[in-house]
């Protein structure tokens, strides 16, 4: 089952680099396991991450390896004990994040966008790694599929990791719509 995770997240990481969802340094990739998560380390190029790019790290408790693992393991973990999302896609997707600047929720207006994603709230700029970031995106995914930070990025989560890239996908796809039909919608 761990083998099968890497694998499909080894792959979500060259899709999301691929289609410009993260540039080479940015973004972090999770699953859930029982009583543990998979988690991205700190840094990690997504577009080309290796199994040694993943650390196991206890769910419940602290861990030594906790300093190499990704900046926002504190949200990642917090989505895992507070829902029922089995994976957590974190990408900075470009015209999401401008729109996030100027809009407290984005509303799709592509059949596909309002179709899958429905509105999709963004939240005040909390500091990156926060407690109150953590607290605050497994709120809002308690009941969403996707939330975007104010200036920041996009957290999805899912019960599969591709399920989760998909949504970030749409909502970029959604979002440039938005920005270049700006005065003509």
């Amino acid at each position: 089952m761990e083998e099968l995770l890497i694998k499909k997240l080894i792959e979500v990481g060259k899709l999301l680099y691929v289609e410009g969802l993260v540039d080479a340094r940015a973004g972090n990739l999770s699953c859930r396991l029982e009583k543990s998560l998979i988690i991205t380390r700190r840094g990690s190029h997504l577009g080309r991450l290796r199994e040694e790019d993943f650390i196991k790290i206890p769910l419940f408790e602290r861990h030594m390896l906790e300093d190499r693992a990704s900046s926002e393991l504190l949200v990642h973990r917090e989505v895992y004990m507070n829902t029922n999302h089995v994976c957590v896609v974190h990408a900075h997707p470009i015209s999401a994040v401008i729109l996030s600047f100027t809009h407290d929720v984005i509303e799709p207006v592509d059949s596909e966008g309002k179709d899958l994603l429905g509105s999709v709230k963004v939240l005040p700029p909390y500091p990156s790694g926060s407690e109150e970031l953590a607290r605050s995106v497994s709120e809002t995914l308690k009941d969403s599929k996707l939330v975007i930070v104010r200036s920041h990025g996009v957290f999805s989560a899912n019960k599969d990791p591709f399920y989760a890239y998909a949504h970030i996908s749409v909502l970029e796809r959604s979002c440039k719509i938005l920005l270049h039909g700006r005065g003509k919608l």
